[in-house]
């Protein structure tokens, strides 16, 4: 479905007629200077291709009967084979020349292997001769040498030719004879001799003319070994071209009524062949040729008027003939057309004019589709192929509908109304697909025919805007009906030209030499006026559009730049793109197996899908289509979600639900978002809704699908813009579906017509059931059934095909209505012995009571006790019981709030249960209600809850005091001295010392300073100097001790760790040096089973028996001795980073800061002893100062936070990266990172 397009034509004179042959610098690009060298009968020129203006070519060397030359990138020179045998070497920038090698009995050609690695020679005695780029020579044999008999062909008589298909030549084709048939006097055939390479230099072909055989060609490896030699055939002609990816070697061949081009295999088997579309007898072919990336096939003809190339592409195994430039012999004659075989420019063609003038033609491939229809159109040759995908996909080359002009398409303008062909002969056409109708529109005047036109757009309604380049300036040329209307001239050569869509007076170009992005407007007196552009991008494009939009009317210019680069106003978007379409928002994109999706209004990626490899966009279809082209031809027509989705919430915006049905039952989307799209729209909009949706299944379908999730987050995300969802006010996705149901019945139950009625039975049912509202639909059931039995029982029916007889039964029985539970139990398979007699038994029962064994036996217990509640006190101990046995005790509390001496029963039984299930509070307090103070009393000592305590206590008449000393034992033992102390300030006498030495067990010294002081009424402070100094002291002592040790404990862990990493390094330095990079047995052991180090180390047999730790005694023993700190564990570093982190935690917690804080403040109280604290800070600030993130910088390395990941993948795995990565992956997350010490204003300033 592509057509090749002209990117750009540029004219260079070189003042050098009759070239022969043209040689192109490859690495011009590091150089910065671009060389062509010319090749003549005798002289070889230098062009400098990036002067401004002409210059008088440089004469690089002259040599008589120069048939051959080669640009040699390696040696920097040119190799030169004359006539007479000389192959000499010239350097183009001293001139200096040597000779390579030298051949007596002449030359007839030259040619290099594309590597340049081998050079094969065709002497004039008709001698293959291969040599070495040294010259040193392979192999040398005649051409008509025969080949060995185990490599001559063989035919065992399989596939018959009347048992194959001949498609349209019919049966006839079976009966016509393909003998051969050897030419009278080869003598008489053209002599020339030419050479093909193939592209991986590997084999070379050579067309000559054999001895009674005619025109057949051989084939030889690299080496100059004949391997194969071609099938005979009549009719083949001189020049021969081997395809670069090395499947077909093409051959122009003459056949009984037709003339063609043969495609031979390596083999020399013909494979298939083409028609050509003249006479190669009235229009011979003087050469062909390849382009680099064999995608297009150049064929040269000549005749006495004109000279052609004819330009081919394969697709779906047609040849379309894509461009025709032609050159008349009267005006200038054409000398040679080359391929460009540089990097990225595969697709510029050069040609050389008999007069000098130079063009360099840049290609490339282009899908030709009218705006704002899905009509696509093909060149191939004369015929022009459409075809309409909202019609039909027709599958190439096959078409919808064909056109058939006069002369060859070169190029097809679009536009929204027309279409303007370009053919050959420089006319323009204009055809009409709206009644497919072709009319002649113009002819080029006589200056703009000599000229290359390139990039052919439609402006405005009636003109044509084209681009002619000239040396380094670009003429920008106003067409209107042929004839120049006007031009602007700017520097540079134009590289490609955009046209925004519905735009009648501006476009866009760029540059080949500065990437600028040019303005090009029409002012209102019809001239062209060129604005520089504020855009600036780094490299040429190869294609781009200006997009514009009503809410972005300046657009944005997406391009697709030379190294397959997509961009979106100069910013890179993506790489390796290998097509690009605009739809609506969205930019998508194709690269090698995969399309993207971006939306344009905030460049977010919204959606990748996998395609086949080498897919390509053609264009958007109708009904969110997307048309892709595979590598062979074929077409695939896809619905992308993300386009379906916009298409669905478009319709969603104006208010239509008749389509997005539609579309979300085709495309099996879920249909939960008709309303998520926008809540609070279809909220207002229900009854809108119900009114388009005639089918009463489909309205069923989308209440079933209904889900308590908010898909337009979710699911189908992508679509949609978090910050511009804003559902109605209270709503809530948790509650979406009882409130969309609620909605529903609530408009299809409110209108009064019959037959909306009718048709809303089912969707209400469906509601209900949705919403979990089963006894609402029973109840509707039931209404309709007292009217219409008949319809009832349909009604019921269908419910039951939306929920289960049993549960629909027990609904039944739940809503205490018996008819119901009758006409649901007749339309089910029970038996009536096992329901009618259970019915009679609770018919007999009391209304309450029968509520509550119906209730008991759906085992709805909370409604069965409100209503075994409402019996009365007969059946107290049956509540009693019940309440126990299902654990209602809650629900009683409310229910029998009002009874009060059996809520008190209620609260003891409540209460034993709390106490048995060891929640001691909360029974205390239930026992209290329900009148046990005892036993509240005995659950709330249990919790040490004094305060509680003395109350109970007081209000049970127990003696305070005893009760209290009763609790200070137990406080002690849970470490709450300070309660201790409370307790006995109490009750103690105020002279005693108990609360005292409560203080000092806990170590309460500030507290304790204060009592002593209380104490001393006398002044004398003989309690601070006799009990609590002596304990302070003591504890100071212990405290200091046990500083210093964990001082000591966190330097040696440190020091062991240092000198056990700086042991490892060095074993690592000795390993590779030995080249082993492996684990001692002991290490993998102890890691995942699943790592690559351990798995590289063990067999498959001896890895089945892992360990894998599943039990608990198995993962405490592995964590021992994974955590030994024992010296010579494997794992000794992991055990020292382990302890090394609570060491340091223990040391610079904020609960020790505060300790030694308050300790240091105790010791100032003393007012003796103020060294002593000066002497506990400066320790305890020393320990602080070792802590320092600096210190601990040395300990928690950034290797242990997993920053060696990059290390783990490619093909140069870094296995020490690997086991450091596996090791210290034992340690728990939390200890791979250095712990984080919040320091308070803990110190002292009056101590030094």
């Amino acid at each position: 479905m592509r057509n090749l397009k002209l990117q750009y034509c540029k004219e260079q004179r070189t003042g050098i007629p009759s070239g022969n042959q043209i040689l192109l610098q490859p690495d011009f690009e590091r150089s910065g200077h671009e060389t062509t060298y010319i090749v003549t009968d005798s002289n070889i020129y230098a062009v400098d291709n990036d002067a401004s203006s002409f210059r008088e070519p440089k004469l690089v060397a002259e040599l008589p009967d120069i048939v051959g030359a080669e640009y040699l990138q390696l040696d920097n020179a040119i190799c030169v084979a004359t006539a007479a045998g000389e192959v000499m070497l010239i350097d183009p920038d001293t001139l200096f020349q040597r000779e390579g090698t030298y051949c007596d009995v002449g030359i007839e050609c030259m040619a290099w292997s594309p590597n340049q690695e081998v050079v094969a020679f065709i002497t004039k005695t008709k001698n293959v001769v291969v040599m070495t780029c040294t010259y040193d020579v392979l192999a040398e044999q005649p051409l008509d040498a025969s080949l060995a008999d185990d490599q001559k062909f063989v035919n065992v008589g399989w596939g018959k030719k009347e048992t194959q298909f001949h498609g349209s030549a019919g049966k006839q084709a079976a009966k016509q004879s393909a003998e051969f048939v050897a030419p009278s006097n080869v003598n008489l055939l053209p002599q020339e001799v030419q050479v093909a390479w193939r592209g991986d230099g590997s084999y070379f072909a050579v067309s000559y003319v054999a001895a009674n055989v005619g025109r057949t060609f051989n084939v030889y490896d690299s080496e100059g070994k004949l391997q194969y030699a071609a099938e005979k055939w009549n009719g083949l002609q001189a020049p021969i071209a081997w395809r670069p990816s090395g499947n077909w070697i093409a051959q122009p061949q003459i056949m009984s009524g037709k003339s063609t081009v043969a495609l031979f295999e390596k083999n020399g088997l013909r494979h298939r062949e083409f028609d050509l579309p003249f006479d190669l007898t009235v229009e011979p072919i003087v050469q062909l040729a390849w382009s680099d990336d064999s995608d297009i096939l150049a064929l040269h003809t000549k005749t006495a008027e004109k000279q052609s190339i004819y330009l081919y592409t394969i697709g779906n195994y047609h040849w379309y003939l894509k461009q025709v430039l032609i050159f008349e012999e009267q005006y200038d004659s054409l000398a040679l057309f080359h391929w460009d075989n540089r990097l990225g420019a595969e697709h510029t063609l050069h040609i050389l004019l008999m007069s000098g003038k130079h063009y360099t033609h840049r290609f490339r491939f282009g899908i030709d589709c009218q705006p704002s229809t899905d009509i696509v159109y093909v060149i191939d040759g004369k015929r022009l192929l459409l075809t309409r995908f909202s019609t039909a996909v027709i599958p190439p080359p096959m078409a919808w509908r064909v056109v058939q002009l006069k002369s060859d398409i070169n190029a097809v303008i679009t536009s929204e109304n027309e279409i303007y062909l370009y053919t050959s002969d420089h006319c323009i056409y204009s055809y009409h697909p709206k009644d497919d109708r072709i009319e002649f529109n113009c002819q080029l005047s006589q200056p703009l025919s000599r000229n290359q036109l390139t990039n052919l757009s439609c402006f405005g309604n009636e003109f044509l805007l084209a681009v002619n380049s000239v040396d380094k300036e670009t003429n920008i040329l106003l067409l209107h009906k042929g004839n120049l209307k006007t031009s602007s001239r700017i520097p540079g050569t134009v590289n490609a030209l955009t046209v925004p869509n519905n735009s009648k007076d501006r476009c866009y170009i760029q540059t080949l030499e500065n990437e600028q992005i040019y303005e090009i407007i029409l002012t209102p007196n019809g001239e062209l006026k060129t604005l520089r552009n504020s855009l600036q991008l780094s490299t040429p494009v190869n294609y781009m559009i200006m997009h514009t939009t009503p809410s972005n009317p300046a657009g944005e210019l997406i391009s697709l730049h030379l190294q397959q680069q997509l961009h979106v106003d100069g910013k890179r978007v993506a790489e390796d793109v290998t097509s690009f379409c605009v739809v609506g928002d969205y930019l998508i994109y194709t690269q090698l197996n995969a399309l993207h999706f971006i939306r344009l209004s905030d460049k977010c990626a919204v959606g990748t899908r996998s395609i086949e490899r080498g897919a390509k966009l053609v264009t958007p279809a109708s009904g969110a289509r997307l048309v892709l082209q595979l590598p062979r031809g074929n077409l695939e027509v896809i619905c992308p979600r993300v386009l379906v989705l916009d298409l669905i919430g478009k319709s969603l915006n104006r208010g239509d639900y008749y389509q997005p049905m539609c579309l979300l039952r085709k495309h099996r989307i879920n249909m939960n978002i008709i309303c998520d799209h926008n809540m609070a729209k279809f909220v207002e909009s229900v009854s809108e809704f119900l009114d388009q949706i005639q089918d009463s299944q489909w309205i069923c379908l989308f209440i079933n699908e209904l889900q308590n999730e908010d898909y337009s987050l979710g699911m189908y995300g992508s679509n949609y813009n978090t910050v511009k969802q804003r559902p109605p006010p209270d709503f809530k996705v948790d509650q979406k579906v009882s409130t969309i149901c609620a909605l529903l019945i609530k408009q299809m139950t409110s209108t009064d017509d019959p037959k909306q009625k009718a048709r809303f039975r089912l969707p209400i049912i469906t509601a209900y059931v949705k919403a979990n509202q089963l006894p609402e639909a029973l109840d509707y059931i039931w209404q309709h059934k007292q009217g219409d039995a008949q319809l009832g029982e349909q009604m019921l029916k269908y419910l039951l095909y939306l929920v289960d007889v049993n549960e629909l039964y027990n609904v039944a029985l739940g809503t205490y209505n018996f008819g119901t539970v009758l006409f649901v139990a007749q339309q089910s398979q029970m038996d009536p012995k096992e329901f009618l007699p259970y019915l009679n038994e609770l018919k007999s029962l009391p209304p309450n009571y029968r509520k509550f064994k119906i209730d008991e036996h759906l085992k709805r217990f909370d409604l069965a006790l409100h209503h075994l509640a409402a019996c009365g006190a007969e059946h107290y101990e049956l509540a009693l019981n019940f309440i126990k046995q299902h654990n209602l005790y809650n629900q009683a509390l409310v229910a029998y709030q009002s009874q009060t001496d059996f809520h008190r029963r209620i609260c003891v039984a409540y209460a034993d249960h709390l106490r048995s299930n060891a929640q001691l509070e909360e029974a205390s307090l239930l026992y209290e209600r329900g009148g046990e103070l005892q036993q509240a009393l005995l659950s709330a000592r249990h919790t040490l809850d004094w305060q509680r305590v003395l109350l109970l206590a007081q209000r049970a008449g127990e003696p305070l005091a005893q009760v209290a000393n009763s609790l200070v034992a137990p406080l002690q033992q849970h470490d709450r001295y300070l309660d201790a102390y409370e307790l006995l300030k109490r009750f103690e006498s105020s002279d005693s010392e108990a609360p005292l030495q409560q203080l000092l067990k806990g170590h309460l010294y500030g507290r304790a300073i204060y009592e002593a002081g209380l104490l001393d009424q006398d002044g004398t402070a003989e309690l601070l100097a006799k009990r609590v100094k002596p304990s302070l002291l003591e504890y100071v002592a212990q405290l200091e001790a046990s500083l210093n040790a964990d001082r000591q404990l966190f330097l040696e862990y440190k020091q062991r760790l240092l000198d056990i990493r700086k042991h490892q390094a060095t074993t690592v330095a000795a390993a590779d040096g030995a080249g082993d990079h492996g684990l001692d047995i002991d290490e993998a052991d102890l890691l995942s089973d699943t790592s690559s180090i351990q798995s590289s180390r063990h067999s498959g047999s001896s890895r089945g028996t892992g360990k894998t730790f599943r039990s608990s005694k198995n993962r405490r023993k592995h964590e021992r001795k994974l955590l030994s700190l024992k010296p010579g564990n494997p794992f000794e570093d992991i055990a020292l980073i382990d302890a090394l982190h609570n060491q340091v935690t223990k040391l610079g917690q904020q609960q020790q800061q505060l300790l030694v804080r308050d300790t240091c403040k105790a010791l100032l109280q003393l007012h003796t002893e103020d060294e002593r604290a000066a002497q506990l800070q400066r320790l305890y600030e020393s320990i602080l100062l070792e802590l320092q993130p600096a210190v601990l910088d040395e300990i928690w390395l950034p290797e242990l936070m997993g920053g060696t990941a990059q290390h783990l993948t490619g093909p140069n795995v870094n296995y020490l990266a690997l086991q450091k990565e596996q090791r210290y992956a034992l340690i728990t997350p939390l200890k791979r990172y250095k712990p984080q010490l919040n320091i308070i204003d803990w110190k002292h300033g009056i101590l030094h």
